[in-house]
């Protein structure tokens, strides 16, 4: 059990960081059956690693940001300006392509409404600095993690000129939303797409 007395950090990601990319997939839950074109585990934690290893891509470690404390990676928050997510919506789509190739295209043509509700989502406007993907590891939860690194992106918008941040939650995840509720995120939209549905929520910062 990671003590509440210790002090955490967050730092830039670290590509070789093995937590860091299982964050990020696990953030994504179902979704990240889509993207990597499986649902075996193996290969999607391969895809999710190569990913995070990787650069311009939405799931790069160079736009994550990771929470640690005695070396120790315990969280992990990835969020750029709306027009960096949208810039990087092609780049990525080619660098799972080179990754999964004819499995990628095999798995979605099965899974069409699913491709589809991913690929027509708008996430966000271009005024926003987007929060992509949010989360720490089990034993970690319950010590203000989620707070500090949205907390931290929050700072990172500020500092690139934005006055507001978003997000976009599942609606089945009840705590999730209680979180960013509690801390100043409004519900502005729904994305209901046959796949899934969501909340995208925005908090104006100054």
């Amino acid at each position: 059990m990671i003590s509440v007395e210790n002090a955490t950090t967050i730092l830039k990601a670290d590509a070789r960081s093995a937590v860091g990319a299982r964050l990020n997939q696990m953030a994504l839950e179902y979704m990240a059956y889509t993207l990597a074109g499986s649902e075996k585990k193996s290969v999607v934690s391969g895809t999710f690693r190569k990913l995070w290893k990787g650069s311009e891509n939405r799931f790069s470690h160079q736009y994550a940001f990771e929470a640690r404390a005695n070396g120790q990676t315990l969280g992990m928050i990835t969020c750029y300006p709306v027009p960096v997510l949208k810039r990087l919506a092609w780049p990525t789509f080619k660098q799972l392509l080179a990754h999964r190739k004819w499995e990628l295209i095999g798995y979605n043509l099965q899974h069409v409404k699913s491709l589809y509700s991913m690929i027509t989502m708008k996430e966000g406007e271009d005024d926003e600095f987007h929060i992509g993907t949010i989360a720490s590891l089990p034993e970690s939860r319950g010590l203000g993690m989620g707070s500090r690194l949205l907390a931290f992106a929050e700072e990172q918008a500020i500092l690139q000129g934005f006055i507001k941040c978003s997000l976009t939650v599942k609606k089945e995840n009840e705590l999730a939303f209680k979180l960013y509720n509690r801390i100043g995120y409004q519900i502005t939209g729904e994305i209901n797409k046959p796949a899934f549905s969501l909340y995208r929520m925005v908090k104006v910062l100054v």
